[in-house]
């Protein structure tokens, strides 16, 4: 059985088998992380993925899960953000409907 090291955050140094460790590619470009529960301290982990991991996977057979976000996420990159002047519209507005 192949066994990797990878770190977790609280303890350390960890011993994972193929077989606990996700590939994740984000669908928008984000990049292909690797995520794995600690078998120590049950804490999920995720790191990014270079080239080469994603290598030694694949060929390993663990192919990465690809993640699309929500429609509504790329909307909202054409949206500014919201202002302290909507927020008090949407207040003047919630207190009209109510009243």
């Amino acid at each position: 059985m192949i066994r990797v090291k990878s770190r977790c955050w609280r303890c350390g140094e960890v011993t994972l088998s193929l077989a606990d460790i996700m590939l994740v590619e984000h669908g928008d470009g984000d990049g292909t992380f690797y995520s794995f529960i600690c078998t120590t301290c049950g804490d999920p982990q995720a790191y990014p993925a270079d080239g080469r991991f994603i290598d030694f996977m694949r060929m390993n057979g663990t192919e990465p899960v690809t993640l699309h976000p929500p429609i509504e996420y790329k909307e909202s990159a054409d949206n500014p953000p919201l202002s302290w002047d909507d927020l008090l519209d949407l207040h003047l507005q919630l207190q009209e409907d109510a009243g």
